[in-house]
């Protein structure tokens, strides 16, 4: 936080390689093992080169320039096997902490590898842990979860994600984690360096930690019976994307929406069964080497789909769906792309069937190699590297009602937008924040209201501007009994169960490829989120709100940066009154520092306690200010639901001279019991 292609679910379900259930969302134990005590465990320890030294015993020989280490450690850059280190097996606490004595010990050899056996009753678990102590109390650790455990930053990454989680170490089903720990391996770690521990740390964080947190959430919460969300969704989607093409000074900026169609049915307990019918989406971009010079690109799709699959539900009332690694190949571009499989996680909205997920994707882009020189590109080429894709995807799973009526539909809620408008040359970002009166029929008044916009004009300047609007006569919304909006051109709105809740996706425009464009090619994408406000003022204080906030910054075209800024799962904001309280989480930083053109690095914004202050009306409309309002802060504008269980809001980075260099959307979710 700076003071703080389709990517998402849709595409991971119905790809190929298709989808696992997510096994540890039914709890477990060190039972789950066919590894017990007798037999032996193996593995290489490895460490960046900077500091193997802490771990070398006097008079031993220097470290081997040939050795063998597993894939993931092999992408790092800079590791080495940590030789003559003794290595302890012990048991540690949910916090990470040894737990009784040391129940063995053994040596590294030369190469770093060693073997341990595992003591009488000591059988494979998620807080049984092999471990490695250095000068200064340095550790490197694995938990032993199978055989062959290698401990390495990844290993002792892994383990802090689920300290970090709050997990049940003890009660984590071993398989799940081995599963974990191969599919770091499926990333692209070449990226990753660090001539000491901290470094390497903070490296893993910037490139992996969202997507290793995510598989941590998904698999450490117990199961949860499922009756309860069966039925009909609607999954709305909103993205930010950035595409870069390595050194070659191109790029992309993106946006994707849909709205897809779902049924949920029961499973076991913490399992649902996921069907996955239609979808309807659109895509745009603009691509070139600078975004003041760079062109549209627009498609839709629709399609009927059949794609089953099963997800987990948890006590905590997360939702995941669990991505597998995925290749695609397009012989005509001649690239080809890997997507690591990720765990996609959504949080429920008070009980009810409603689920909102702010899922980061990452994907790298290859040449491609002609394997059997027949003359055709038929294989990915791993040392080809071309590029990466990236998005920050804002999704809602809202359960459609049996029998809506306009009764259910009444009051006033609080409106948030959001809207991108692409030209060639040329990109507009929007927000708004009003008030909504509905009364009988679905009669719909908007009153006046403020916004504030974002704009890259075809000279290259970032061009910020506020402005109050009027309020607008009143409109009848064709609102039917499972609370589908459609204008005669297909769904673009659904109102939840409990009528509560309001979701637009709308998106428009025109590419000279595919049509004749007679006003030229543009794209537009529009979000809007309604909630039912309170008729009198909420109590907030001790509450903990699960935070979803991404926002785009942009500084112009041509040198100027484009920075994506989104909250990471465990993300919190924290009210210790009306007033006041704090942010604790990290928010991933994906960046072109020189425009479109440049290369996208990415950093981890780790926050500790943040302060903010809130401004609180009687009718639920709401101002965070996170930093210090009289410098460069970030906001929060918007509206608490009418039991504080869900808020939305529009965000912004104001500099300390009032204007905005950065806009997006946040959402709240009540997660304090």
């Amino acid at each position: 936080m700076n003071c703080f292609k389709k990517l998402a679910l849709a595409t991971a379900v119905s790809s190929v390689v298709g989808i696992a259930g997510c096994g540890g969302s039914s709890g477990g134990s060190s039972s789950d093992s066919n590894t017990a005590s007798g037999e032996t465990i193996s593995g290489t320890a490895t460490a960046p080169a900077g500091t193997v030294a802490h771990w070398q015993e006097p008079g031993l020989m220097e470290v081997a320039v040939n050795f063998l280490v597993s894939p993931a450690a092999a992408a790092i850059t800079g590791l080495q096997p940590v030789q003559g280190a003794n290595v302890e097996l012990i048991r540690v606490d949910d916090d990470g902490n040894q737990i009784g004595n040391v129940l063995a010990t053994t040596s590294t050899s030369i190469s770093g590898d060693y073997t341990l056996t595992l003591p009488e009753g000591v059988n494979l678990a998620g807080n049984l842990v092999v471990r490695i102590t250095g000068q200064n109390n340095q550790q490197l650790r694995a938990q032993v979860v199978e055989k062959d455990v290698d401990i390495s930053p990844v290993s002792e990454f892994v383990l802090r994600k689920f300290i970090e989680t709050g997990a049940n170490l003890d009660q984590l089903v071993v398989t799940d984690v081995v599963k974990l720990s191969g599919k770091v391996e499926e990333y692209d770690l070449t990226k990753i360096s660090g001539q000491n521990l901290d470094a390497m740390f903070t490296s893993l964080e910037n490139e992996v930690g969202t997507f290793i947190e995510n598989d941590v959430v998904a698999i450490s919460a117990q199961g949860a019976a499922t009756a309860s969300i069966a039925g009909s969704y609607i999954n709305t989607a909103f993205a930010f994307a950035l595409h870069d093409t390595d050194g070659n000074g191109y790029g992309t900026y993106a946006h994707d929406t849909w709205i897809d169609r779902f049924t949920f049915t029961a499973g076991d307990t913490g399992t649902v069964n996921v069907d996955f019918t239609a979808s309807d989406s659109a895509y745009a971009n603009l691509h070139g080497t600078a975004l003041d010079q760079a062109m549209v690109y627009y498609e839709v799709d629709s399609e009927q789909l059949s794609e089953s699959f099963e997800g987990s539900y948890t006590t905590a009332g997360v939702l995941s769906v669990e991505g597998e690694f995925e290749e695609d190949l397009d012989t005509d571009s001649g690239f080809g792309w890997r997507w690591p499989g990720q765990s996609y996680i959504f949080q429920q909205v008070s009980g009810q069937g409603m689920f909102i997920g702010l899922n980061h994707e990452a994907g790298v882009r290859y040449e491609l190699t002609d394997t059997d020189n027949d003359g055709q590109y038929d294989a990915l080429d791993p040392n080809a590297r071309s590029g990466d894709e990236v998005a920050r995807t804002l999704e809602v799973f809202i359960r459609q009602p049996d029998n809506l009526t306009s009764a259910e539909v009444q009051g006033d809620y609080g409106r948030i937008y959001l809207s991108a408008y692409l030209e060639n040359g040329y990109l507009e970002l929007v927000t708004e924040n009003n008030v909504v009166a509905f009364s009988g029929d679905f009669e719909a008044t908007a009153q006046a209201g403020t916004s504030h916009e974002l704009v890259v004009n075809a000279n290259g300047a970032a061009i910020y501007g506020s402005n109050n609007f009027a309020a607008e006569a009143a409109v009848t919304l064709p609102i039917s009994a499972n609370g589908s909006i459609d204008f005669g051109g297909g769904a673009v709105g659904q109102v939840n169960e409990t009528g509560d809740y309001i979701d637009f996706t709308e998106t428009d425009g025109c590419n000279s490829q595919a049509q004749q464009c007679l006003q030229g090619e543009f794209a537009s994408f529009e979000k809007t989120m309604l909630v039912k406000l309170p008729t009198q003022t909420l109590d907030l204080s001790g509450k903990k709100y699960r935070l979803m906030f991404m926002a785009m910054h942009l500084q112009g075209g041509g040198s100027n940066t484009i920075n994506l800024s989104a909250s990471q799962f465990n993300t919190y904001l924290t009210a210790s009154s009306n007033t006041a309280g704090t942010v604790t989480g990290t928010f991933s930083e994906l960046e072109m520092p020189a425009g479109l053109g440049s290369d996208l690095t990415s950093m981890a914004d780790v926050v500790n306690a943040e302060a903010f202050t809130m401004s609180l009306a009687a009718n639920g409309a709401t101002t965070i200010t996170v930093g210090d309002p009289n410098s460069d802060h970030t906001v929060l504008e918007g509206f608490f639901n009418s039991d504080g269980s869900l808020g939305v809001f529009t965000t912004g980075y104001v500099e300390a001279g009032g204007d905005r260099d950065e806009l997006g959307l946040a959402v709240l979710i009540d997660v304090s019991q």
